[in-house]
């Protein structure tokens, strides 16, 4: 690995010393409320926290002076997971310009008639000029995606990705982590974290309530039986299932579970798990290239794998709830979208950018690209993602299962990855059914 570890720090430290840098300008022609993730923006540091870099904020703000001769002032603001933004703006303790939800969460809010629109054609099915890095740059296969989901007029892809095992394989079969039963093998009691995220957790007990059903849907997959577009369909409804039995069932197994784990985490098992307090852990893609990166630092290997029942592929995207600044917004968005930003957004976080281009394939060869006349190589073919017949890397055998695969999956592994829904009605039963859980410990 070529990759440079850099370890984010909070953004509410950031927007303090935001707030000191431009604290000798005392008016602003504009100000921009942008409630985002924790730790999911390039904020100008190195890994211990010192500035070495003007901050994507800070970027926007000269680039629209430069552009427009106003001033504009980004008020950051970070939250932990979607429903705590949600929870807070229906509060009214936020009044956001610019939001990044997930996949079901701006479902939700889209139902629910929360979000302005996009500049986005829905004739043409293409986003306009207000939004043309996105339009010119954006992955072909992310377009697509994001259009059949109904996503694309009311939200932008900041970030996508998948939902699987970060695991030590010192201390990990790895025939043990292909099915998400590795979480109820008391192998490895005592040495399990989850996500305290209901609808990630709730997703791989769901794939183990419905075992039979998703092992026989790969199977007729695998036979020919099942093309890939109706293997997903079918189980993406498996996946999604909420309905009161679901729940019943779920809730029993997530309370037998709890006997077998360490414990629920939202952000520090990244942490955790290069420390060795985990030896497994339900992880996001992108927290788990920051800890196998992290772990390379210190001389020690983690792996990453997708286990074979499926997973969530998800997404995050810029939504912008009603009474926002939309042109301010729309104006941020392109913004970070532009292929060199959306570079340093994707380098700092670990996460992969739905941006494409140059800039972005540059640092994919950097990071990941081997020679055959030095090593064993995998040639591998991310034309489908990249929109380009040239997008081929060759990728050492030893580095496969790791960070390249947890940003780059290829079409196979995206087959059996499914979208989360909004569950609407039953969202209010999914979370009582959380809280029975979370109560037991």
């Amino acid at each position: 690995m070529k990759r440079k570890l850099i370890k984010a720090f909070s953004a509410t430290t950031s927007s303090i010393l935001l707030g000191l840098t431009l604290s000798s300008c005392m008016h602003y022609d504009y100000t921009l409320v942008i409630y985002n993730w924790e730790d999911y923006i390039f904020e100008g540091t190195d890994e211990y926290g010192n500035i070495q870099a003007k901050s994507t904020v800070e970027k926007f703000q000269d680039y629209y002076f430069e552009t427009y001769g106003k001033t504009v002032y980004v008020s950051y603001e970070t939250f932990s997971t979607p429903e705590d933004m949600y929870n807070q703006m229906k509060a009214g303790s936020i009044s956001p310009d610019l939001i990044c939800p997930s996949d079901y969460m701006i479902q939700k809010m889209q139902r629910e008639g929360m979000l302005e629109s996009f500049d986005f054609d829905e004739v043409l099915g293409e986003y306009g000029d207000k939004l043309s890095n996105f339009r010119d740059y954006g992955s072909p296969y992310i377009k697509k995606l994001f259009k059949e989901e109904g996503f694309s007029t009311y939200a932008v892809p900041y970030f996508w990705g998948t939902m699987g095992y970060l695991y030590n394989p010192e201390e990990v079969d790895i025939l043990d982590v292909t099915t998400w039963e590795a979480q109820f093998n008391p192998k490895y009691k005592g040495k399990i974290a989850l996500k305290d995220s209901i609808r990630d957790t709730y997703a791989t007990v769901i794939l183990h309530v419905y075992q039979d059903e998703v092992n026989k849907l790969k199977e007729d997959h695998d036979n020919g039986i099942l093309s890939d577009t109706d293997y997903n369909e079918q189980l993406s409804k498996i996946f999604n299932r909420c309905d009161n039995e679901t729940l019943y069932k779920a809730e029993d197994a997530l309370i037998g579970l709890k006997k077998n784990i360490y414990g629920l985490e939202t952000d520090d098992g990244k942490n955790e798990m290069v420390k060795g307090t985990y030896w497994i852990n339900t992880a996001w893609s992108g927290d788990a290239v920051y800890a196998m990166d992290q772990a390379d630092e210190l001389g020690k290997t983690l792996a990453y794998i997708i286990p074979m029942e499926g997973s969530n592929v998800w997404f995050d995207g810029w939504c912008m709830p009603k009474g926002a600044n939309v042109s301010l917004a729309q104006e941020f968005v392109n913004f970070i979208c532009e292929p060199k930003i959306a570079k340093e957004c994707m380098e700092y976080t670990g996460y992969t950018s739905p941006i494409v281009g140059d800039a972005i394939w540059d640092l994919v060869l950097d990071w990941y690209e081997a020679f055959p006349e030095e090593s064993d190589c995998d040639l591998v073919d991310l034309s489908f993602y990249f929109g380009n017949p040239e997008a081929q890397i060759y990728v050492d055998k030893e580095e496969r299962g790791r960070q390249f695969d947890a940003q780059y999956p290829d079409e196979e592994t995206l087959v059996r990855c499914c979208i989360m829904k909004d569950f609407g009605s039953q969202t209010q039963a999914l979370n009582q059914m959380w809280s029975n859980f979370k109560a037991a410990f």
